[in-house]
């Protein structure tokens, strides 16, 4: 039985970051990395699943939350040595719009630009205009148009990119799904479903949705389904919109009062699509996706990722999408289902379920994919040596458990 000093179990956008600043930060530590790959075929797959099987998500450092514009300042300023170190492009400077008529939004997202001051700069609806002439605003719009590095990042791209430098600093990785993790005292055995036996000091469970599958106390998470819709569009629309940023916006529809959408990007499929997706707090989405509380029975999970997401929420983004692009002419539409995990407080779980043992840093609430590459720095760091190397408030991240309790 292979053993290791620390094990990271998930290998998504978390996982990966967590996984490559061990391995820089710890060469002499014996690490690996466990989790599937993408599955070849979504639709027959029967294993765990995850949602960065995707070519694009918003990375930007403006935000409501102040705390997530930090997150995301900390990793967008680290894309470049990960992109030169990797030899890997994931990292695409289109800019990002964000656009809204809510006045706490307004304030809120203003104080984070005061904070950061990111290149960007505040439009009324006029501007917006003028700058966008083929976007639609509602004249009680004001915008943020950020520039410098904020656009969109492919994840799959990402997560390759972190998992070649951990692989070139020594880290294994092991693509086989972990089934239970096993506290002897002396040490945890981590078992896989395809039969494999690891030993691990310490362990990072960086599993998203799928945590509490291997805990048997639970945490408070909420692992929500998301439909996103991916609209085709032919060569000269892609011109067309060669200037179009990625945006989250506002909307006065109540079936989709916010979304976010990407500008149009090429897919492994040979197509180019525009993405879009329901975005903001609860109170503000449209009527309630599926819930998988806890994620006891992979089997809620499996239908969820087998089908292609609320036929109702993909039609009211694509009469969305049609009213933000007036003259947009698409080739086709299609849907897909997504996840998003939520923590009790809106923000990850780092913390140490036990310390010196089993560490966490999970549940990205649906903006982890710009922020992860600090999410799991932190994350790794606090494994390694039991201590918080951040600005941030420790507290802020502390895991909830659905008893109600802490650790």
């Amino acid at each position: 039985m292979t053993s290791y000093d620390i094990a990271v179990i998930g290998l998504g956008l978390i996982g990966s970051a967590a996984l490559r600043h061990l391995s820089l930060s710890f060469p002499n530590l014996r690490l690996c990395g466990i989790g599937p790959d993408e599955p070849s075929d979504r639709k027959t797959h029967q294993g765990v699943f995850a949602s960065h099987y995707d070519q694009g998500r918003i990375t930007r450092v403006l935000d409501p939350s102040q705390l997530c514009g930090e997150l995301a300042r900390e990793s967008i300023a680290r894309y470049a040595d990960i992109e030169a170190a990797s030899g890997l492009q994931f990292h695409h400077r289109s800019g990002c719009l964000r656009a809204t008529d809510i006045e706490e939004r307004i304030a809120e997202v203003d104080a984070c630009a005061r904070r950061y001051n990111p290149p960007h700069q505040r439009l009324d609806a006029a501007g917006c205009k003028a700058v966008y002439p083929f976007l639609s605003f509602s004249d009680d719009f004001v915008a943020w148009d950020e520039k410098g590095e904020a656009g969109y990042i492919n994840p799959r791209s990402l997560i390759a990119a972190q998992l070649r430098v951990a692989g070139a600093n020594g880290a294994e990785i092991n693509r086989e799904i972990v089934s239970a993790i096993d506290d002897d005292g002396d040490g945890l055995t981590i078992r896989t479903r395809e039969g494999g036996l690891l030993r691990a000091r310490k362990l990072l469970l960086a599993a998203g949705g799928y945590s509490n599958t291997l805990l048997d106390r639970k945490l408070a998470l909420a692992a929500k389904g998301h439909t996103i819709l991916l609209a085709e569009v032919p060569p000269d629309e892609i011109k067309r919109l060669r200037a179009m940023p990625s945006i989250i916006s506002r909307f006065e529809d109540p079936s989709v009062a916010s979304l976010y959408m990407l500008p149009p990007v090429p897919y492994p499929d040979g197509k180019t699509y525009i993405k879009l997706g329901p975005s903001g707090r609860p109170q503000e989405l449209p009527a309630p996706e599926p819930t998988f509380d806890a994620v006891k029975d992979d089997g809620q999970l499996l239908d969820w990722f087998h089908s292609d997401g609320r036929e109702d929420i993909a039609e009211a983004m694509r009469a969305a999408l049609h009213r933000k692009i007036p003259d947009l002419k698409t080739q086709s539409h299609h849907s897909a289902p997504c996840l998003i995990t939520n923590s009790a407080h809106g923000n990850p779980y780092i913390d140490a379920l036990e310390d010196g043992r089993i560490y966490l840093a999970t549940a990205g609430n649906g903006y982890a994919a710009k922020s992860s590459d600090e999410i799991g720095r932190i994350g790794a760091m606090f494994c390694a040596t039991g201590e918080w190397h951040s600005g941030l408030d420790r507290a802020d991240f502390r895991a909830v458990y659905a008893d109600g309790g802490s650790k």
